[in-house]
């Protein structure tokens, strides 16, 4: 069973590692993929190409080029599907 924990034994023995735990400033940075359908589209590939390499569902690869921050694991892990991508040009801070 397990228990919550206390702010003190947080203060003790640092935060959680899920990152929702973390207080703001410590949070993963999350990006918008803002080139990712034009390099996408520059190479020919579809979204569901994109996303079957990548390993993720279509509504992922949808999601980013809609403009829904991800993090920044995602965004090179999906842009990485695309020949010849440059991950500065694909994403931007959010």
């Amino acid at each position: 069973m397990a228990t919550r924990r206390r702010k003190r034994d947080i203060e003790q023995y640092g935060p959680m590692k899920a990152s929702s735990k973390l207080p703001t400033e410590q949070r993963p940075t999350r990006y918008v993929a803002v080139g990712l359908q034009a390099a996408r589209e520059a190479a020919s590939m579809t979204q569901a190409e994109v996303a079957d390499i990548a390993g993720y569902n279509v509504g992922v690869v949808q999601q980013m080029e809609r403009g829904q921050p991800f993090h920044t694991v995602r965004i090179s892990r999906v842009s990485s599907a695309i020949p010849g991508h440059d991950l500065s040009q694909i994403r931007q801070e959010d």
